[in-house]
């Protein structure tokens, strides 16, 4: 296109004159598109720089055979893995079983890696040489490889030649399908699988005779189709057809194709003798060096378990394509570096600058545009298309204004006019074009006008209103309404930073600023939100800000683009998008723009396009392994091997030498330097730490006890996978063993039930002794109190006696009355003496023993039955009763008992012989029992009387008891059975 510049005639009175000057527009050149790829090289750590062959153990690491060996590759570090070993040299094959064992092949034979051992595999003939050109690993870990175009088996130690067609065959090519079964290649039979021991055709004989297939692969839509190639041809077959791929390979000096992958968009990547083709449903992509690859050969092609694409090179390393999401434009196609504005013109060009350079992009045709009348020095500041889709060009010196096909000089007019730095430009919805500068902010209006009130440096502009412009400076903001300065207006909050851009979205101000990260203000109420490195951005400083139509917030920092949904609350929530997160660069200032879905960033190096998809922030997680367990006691321990990696078996560390050091990984190749940790030991921990940037735990003293150490690890999003984790044991000293902790607790017990015991016996004792002084002390009182109460009471009741004869004898006879008074005085003092006398008896301690109570029960019934028609017997003396004396008042209460019972049987019995007896039970109870052959009664309808009630209460008060046994006409038994006397235990 050509572009016309029209000015403003000198003289503001004079006629105006235009006129047209075509631009020199430089020869549009069709820039290769530069992709993202990752290089390795000898610089990072591979040991060499032609890659063979490249695939993926278990814990995910790449492993990687070179013209120098094997290494492995975590995404950071390349550990060599056969440094000591025969597999220093070239390794050309390589595969891998379930095991992680390692089965490589070179000029020397084959070789098997596992445990940090390398064993020659020499099969059952001994044979040290076995070259071949080949290997695979089946599901059942079968190894298969091909030797001078035969296929081979090598199942548990023992190797044999395999006929995949019964007879002989050519076998050409090897590959293992997603079933995990092996397939083969036979010249002129066409593929065959292994199926349940049995091979089966699956693709018959499609392309020419002797077409010698080097390589093929299963389609990942298709187990019956596959893309293939001769090594100079590539074709995509299935059972019925076979369909060449077009590609013009000579057009890029392409002379060989050396190897073949898909990648999880079912794209087919070509590597060949000069960089790498992709095809998926369009023109195919050719990858060189002119577009961010290499121009070395492929050697091969591996996808891995995050769907990366790697690419083994003869001569260059190994590359990680890093996707089609973001493409670069730098130096090398032609783009002058840095960008630093950019706006999109009314024919969809893209515009851009940098320094005094004006370029166009377009449909991946990069063109520089030149303009005659600009002064070779100036520099361009700002571009800007408003909206009737005209383009403003700001410069040191000048500002140009679009209209149609034609720029116009805005300013200066003429050679008299001041010279004014233009830093930014917009028009309102009033159609007043609104300039600020390096000295204040002026508007159109009829004439070029500048706002009073201010002079200084302005750095941006935004609209805020039909008639109101906010305008940023080094150090604050101020408001414009109606072309005056608002003095009311404040923005207290913003004191102190530097305002580097600025951003009006539905009514709130976005403010990027140098240092102090970005602010989002609703100037109509509501809390200032405040974004920093603290909640989400890569650098406090913010060059520039935009917000796409899924209302994501883009933020272009001083180390990166960060990205924020705008959630419908208000507040603000962070995207991780790997793809820009893994681009570490500086943003230039303003310098975003959104076109036709996807996002175009300026930066210091270049221009970033960027595919503004959110589907693309899903990644996979990382895969965590424990990576070492170093401890400080010397003792003989046991080791696993995984995969290169050793763990300890059942380790137990003393408690006095418990310092342990846990190293761990999360291999995550996509981006392994945004990889956070997260772990615990159980049982110390119940819950996951927070999240942190080390992979080394270090714990200097546990107690005794089992733990078991978990670790997770995250990538950038968030997502985690799998945990690892490592068991070990503290052991306890002797002291801090529960067998010990138990016999303490025993002995504790043990000591404390014995010290209670013998203060108890202690106890016991004391009270026996002062229980044997108290009844010491009252058998004396008893026995001193018996004596006075027989010396004084009988002496008075004797004098009573012998004072009544001498009265009766003095008193007349005929004084009858008196002499009965003075009998009944007799009678009742020789009652009274009678009764004294048994009082004496139960107050005597002698008495206590039961013998003596006994007997002196029986004396009372001899008395008692004396000269009555009933005849007492008793059986009440035994020599064992003299041995038992009775605790004090048992006795007593005894002989009132047996008297009542006596009683009882003379007044209410009507019987003709009354028995007492005793006699001690086996079990050491006294029983007393009282017999008699009278008339008996009803115990069901016989109400217990005073005197009964009597007999129980006291035998209750020696802690016996008493059985009535009786019927009509039958007699009656009563037993006192008194129990546990003291003296019989």
């Amino acid at each position: 296109m050509i572009y016309k510049f029209s000015s403003f005639p000198k003289g503001r009175s004079a006629v105006i004159k235009c006129f047209s000057l075509a631009i020199f527009l430089w020869p549009a050149v069709a820039f290769t598109q530069k992709y993202s790829f990752t290089n390795y090289g000898i610089e990072n750590g591979l040991p060499q720089s032609q890659a063979t062959r490249i695939l993926q153990d278990n814990n995910h690491r790449l492993v990687i055979a070179t013209f120098l060996g094997i290494t492995r590759f975590d995404g950071k570090t390349f550990t060599p893995i056969t440094r000591d070993n025969s597999l220093i040299d070239f390794v050309g094959l390589l595969t891998i079983d379930h095991r992680g064992k390692i089965w490589a092949g070179n000029a020397k034979g084959l070789y098997s890696f596992y445990a940090n051992k390398t064993n020659r595999f020499v099969g059952d003939k001994n044979d040290s040489t076995i070259i071949a050109s080949d290997l695979a690993a089946d599901r059942l870990d079968n190894i298969w490889g091909l030797r001078n175009q035969r296929l081979f088996k090598i199942s548990s130690g023992h190797m044999q030649y395999v006929s995949v067609t019964g007879g002989d065959e050519t076998v050409t090519a090897i590959t293992i399908n997603k079933n995990g079964e092996v397939m083969a290649a036979a010249l002129n039979k066409g593929i065959y699988c292994l199926k349940n021991n049995k091979w089966i055709n699956a693709i018959p004989v499609i392309l020419p005779k002797d077409t010698n297939i080097k390589r093929f692969i299963v389609d990942n839509n298709d187990d019956d189709a596959f893309y293939i190639t001769t090594g100079t041809e590539v074709f995509y077959v299935n059972k019925n057809t076979a369909r060449k791929i077009k590609i013009d390979f000579q057009k890029n000096g392409v002379s060989q194709i050396n190897c073949l992958a898909q990648d999880n968009s079912n794209g087919l990547w070509i590597g060949t003798s000069k960089g790498a083709y992709y095809v998926n449903n369009n023109d195919p992509e050719y990858f060189d060096g002119s577009n961010g690859f290499t121009n070395y050969p492929v050697n091969d092609i591996f996808r891995d378990f995050d769907n990366n694409i790697w690419f083994g090179t003869n001569g260059a390393g190994v590359f990680r394509f890093d996707g089609n999401s973001i493409l670069i434009l730098d130096q090398a196609q032609g783009l002058t570096e840095p960008i630093l504005q950019m706006t999109c013109d009314r024919n969809d060009n893209i515009l851009m600058t940098g320094g005094n350079k004006l370029m166009a992009y377009n449909r991946g045709k990069m063109s520089q545009i030149k303009i005659p009348l600009m002064d070779a020095t100036d520099v361009f500041h700002c571009l800007y298309t408003d909206k009737e889709n005209n383009t403003w060009l700001c410069t040191q010196q000048a500002l140009w204004e679009e209209t149609g096909s034609n720029f116009t000089r805005f300013y200066p007019k003429n050679k008299n006019d001041p010279a004014i730095l233009f830093n930014a430009v917009t028009k309102d919805w009033l159609k007043t074009m609104w300039v600020v500068t390096s000295d204040g902010v002026y508007y159109r209006d009829k004439a070029f006008k500048k706002i009073s009130g201010f002079t200084g440096v302005c750095t941006g502009l935004i609209e805020t209103g039909p008639d109101s412009i906010l305008v940023g400076t080094p150090t604050s903001l101020f408001l414009v309404v109606g072309k005056k300065i608002d003095k009311s207006f404040k923005a207290d909050f913003l004191k102190g930073s530097n305002i580097n851009c600025l951003k009006y979205y539905k009514g709130r101000i976005y403010i990027g600023t140098f240092a102090n990260g970005l602010f989002i203000w609703n100037p109509h109420g509501g809390p200032v939100i405040h974004l920093d490195e603290k909640n989400g951005l890569s650098s406090a400083s913010v060059y520039s800000i935009d917000i796409d139509k899924n209302e994501v917030l883009w933020v272009g920092t001083g180390r990166s683009v960060n990205q924020f949904k705008i959630k419908n609350d208000g507040t603000f929530q962070r995207i991780i998008n790997e793809n820009i997160s893994n681009l570490f660069v500086e943003c230039d200032q303003d310098a975003l723009l959104f076109h036709n879905n996807k996002v175009l960033i300026g930066t210091t190096k270049g221009l970033l396009v960027v595919k503004n998809d959110l589907a693309s922030n899903s990644f996979s997680a990382p895969y965590t392994t424990i990576q070492g367990v170093s401890f400080y006691n010397k003792q003989t321990v046991k080791y696993s091997y995984s995969n290169g990696y050793k763990e300890p078996q059942n380790l137990k560390l003393p408690y006095n030498n418990s310092h342990i050091t846990i190293s761990f990984d999360g291999v995550y190749l996509k981006n392994p330097d945004n990889v956070s940790y997260s772990y615990k030991l159980s049982p110390l921990d119940t819950r996951f730490s927070t999240q942190v940037n080390n992979n080394v735990v270090d714990y200097p003293s546990l107690p005794p006890g089992n733990y078991i150490f978990s670790v997770k690890a995250y990538n950038l999003a968030g997502a985690s996978s799998n945990v690892a984790s490592f068991s070990f044991q503290i052991t306890p000293a002797y002291y801090q063993t529960a067998l010990f902790k138990v016999a303490i607790v025993l002995l504790l017990f043990v000591t404390g039930i014995s010290t209670w015991k013998y203060f108890r016996v202690k106890e016991e004792q004391k009270r026996r002794l002062i229980a044997q002084l108290r009844l010491e002390e009252q058998v004396k009182i008893r026995k001193q109190t018996a004596e006075d109460f027989h010396d004084d009471l009988g002496n008075k009741l004797t004098r009573i006696n012998v004072l009544s004869d001498i009265l009766y004898k003095k008193i007349d006879v005929n004084f009858s009355d008196q002499r009965k008074v003075i009998d009944q005085i007799k009678e009742n003092a020789d009652a009274l003496f009678t009764g004294s006398k048994h009082i004496l008896w139960a107050l005597d301690p002698d008495n206590d023993r039961l013998s003596e109570v006994l007997t002196h029960v029986k004396e009372f019934g001899i008395d008692l039955f004396l000269n009555t028609a009933i005849r007492f017997t008793s059986d009440l003396t035994n020599e064992a009763f003299k041995e038992i004396t009775l605790p004090m008042g048992y006795g007593r209460n005894v002989t009132m008992i047996l008297k009542e019972l006596f009683n009882n049987a003379l007044r209410h019995s009507g019987a003709q012989n009354v028995t007492a007896s005793a006699f001690l039970s086996d079990d050491n109870n006294i029983y007393v029992i009282v017999e008699d052959d009278g008339k008996g009664f009803d115990m069901g309808t016989v109400k217990s009387g005073n005197g009964m009630r009597n007999i129980n209460n006291r035998a209750k008060k020696i802690n016996g008891v008493i059985e009535t046994r009786s019927s009509v006409d039958e007699g009656t038994n009563v037993t006192l059975i008194i129990k546990d006397i003291p003296q019989l235990h």
